[in-house]
């Protein structure tokens, strides 16, 4: 089943991009969390490279706000295409050319947070 989660993109100290995904009730509380999570962290001096709402069938372990720098191990390629955003996670093996520039745009990005296990 499909359910809507907030993408979002900022520049890593370094030049790598990060990913953070938050998980929301419906669209309109999506909406909301990216205007509020884009403030804050424009206002903590970070660029936001993109903050969207999209749909998933995946589980996200949870987003941690004291997440260090060195705690983004998972690596993730996110496709924009005009709306919603494709989110793969990718295997230690899996390449990832990022296209930011490209139609639509890909990112391959660093998390602190990975697949939900079930169980």
């Amino acid at each position: 089943m499909l359910k809507p989660v907030l993408v979002v993109l900022t520049l890593a100290q370094g030049g790598g991009t990060h990913l953070a995904l938050t998980s929301a009730e419906d669209a309109e509380e999506c909406l909301a969390k990216a205007d509020v999570v884009t403030q804050v962290l424009e206002g903590a001096g970070l660029q936001v490279i993109e903050a969207r709402c999209a749909e998933t069938a995946l589980n996200f372990t949870p987003y941690s706000h004291s997440a260090q720098s060195g705690s983004h191990i998972h690596r993730w390629r996110v496709t924009l295409p005009e709306t919603g955003a494709i989110i793969e996670p990718l295997a230690t093996d899996d390449s990832c050319d990022p296209a930011p520039d490209a139609v639509p745009a890909v990112h391959c990005a660093l998390s602190a947070q990975g697949i939900e296990q079930d169980g």
